[in-house]
């Protein structure tokens, strides 16, 4: 009898594993940086933010996207860039993920984007040894680029915009329309899923930051499942819904012009998805207004190649970027 009761706790117990298991397999896992984490401050407040590659090679930053989006998804690109001899840096902007905590201030308007403008420029002074940086920036954050150029000029080497939102924002006017699409046409319905949402995660800011992110990200993938399974990584913590709108808000009251772009004299290259739901009015209307050093189209992707065709992507980026001394220019356009 005693040998039956084993037995049977030890089914009990084998039961109790394999369904640990499958709960392992099957709960998404949050994603994060891979890196130690480096500390510089902007007055007293501390900015966390992630470095790759070899210490004497020129300084890379990546910016992400959203705006009000984390920036660890951005390590593949970073990883590239090491490998090509930078030392590349990303970080959250402040008010998103790592740099959450804000010290009781509220970032709104223009001082938003002063406050970000001004958190790259700390980074470029704690690692950029007095030389020019290189500036990728992904989606929002090729504004971002811009923005930060505009008004640290000198301290630019090379822009490179990542299947980027145009100044004017005009490919962004049809943009929901086409996430729809997108949606409805993988899933084979109409989204309408609130009641769902609400049943399954409740209200609040961090209900609002997971719909965005299930709802949305998955139609920036050409592979819909790929896309599906992208966002399982992300949480509540990876966005901002409030500083995404104030982010754009502020933008539109003080875009970057095309004028201002072309005075910098600074090589501006673009790599962009030639499915991107930005595309082709972002690259037409850019090209039509800035002479870009040089551009790449990628096939079989949407808004991340790094991701959607990785081998494509990195023989982009080293076409674009190379290796530099950190000193190269071009004469302004004319």
């Amino acid at each position: 009898m005693s040998r039956l009761l084993n037995r049977d706790a030890a089914s009990r117990l084998l039961v109790i594993a394999v369904a640990l298991a499958c709960l392992l397999v099957t709960i998404p896992v949050r994603a994060d940086f891979s890196t130690a984490v480096r500390t510089v401050f902007l007055n007293d407040q501390p900015i966390r933010y992630h470095l790759m590659g070899a210490p004497e090679g020129p300084l890379a930053i990546v910016l992400g996207g959203g705006p009000g989006f984390s920036s660890w998804n951005l390590e593949p690109v970073q990883r590239r860039l090491a490998k090509l001899g930078y030392r590349t840096a990303i970080m959250d902007m402040l008010g998103i993920g790592e740099n959450a905590k804000l010290d009781g201030q509220t970032l709104t308007g223009q001082e938003l984007l002063d406050t970000w403008v001004s958190q790259i420029e700390a980074l470029h002074e704690e690692e950029a040894d007095g030389r020019p940086a290189v500036l990728l920036g992904h989606s929002w954050g090729a504004l971002m680029a811009l923005l930060y150029t505009r008004v640290h000029t000198e301290s630019v080497q090379r822009l490179v915009l990542l299947n980027p939102v145009d100044p004017e924002r005009r490919a962004m006017r049809n943009v929901a329309e086409q996430i729809d699409v997108r949606r409805s046409t993988a899933l084979s319905e109409a989204w309408d899923r609130e009641q769902a949402w609400e049943q399954r995660i409740g209200q609040g800011v961090d209900s609002t930051a997971r719909h965005q992110i299930e709802r949305s990200l998955p139609s920036y993938f050409l592979d819909y499942s790929q896309g599906e399974r992208y966002a399982e990584q992300f949480d509540a913590s990876d966005f901002s819904a409030n500083l995404n709108i104030e982010g754009w808000r502020a933008y539109e009251a003080n875009p970057v012009n095309y004028g201002t772009i072309n005075q910098w004299g600074i090589p501006i290259g673009f790599i962009g998805c030639r499915q991107d739901l930005l595309m082709p009015t972002n690259l037409n209307v850019m090209q039509s207004r800035i002479s870009f050093d040089r551009i790449t189209l990628l096939e079989g992707c949407v808004h991340f190649p790094w991701e959607e065709v990785p081998s494509a992507f990195d023989a982009a980026l080293a076409e674009h970027v190379g290796q530099t001394d950190g000193r190269e220019r071009r004469t302004s356009k004319k």
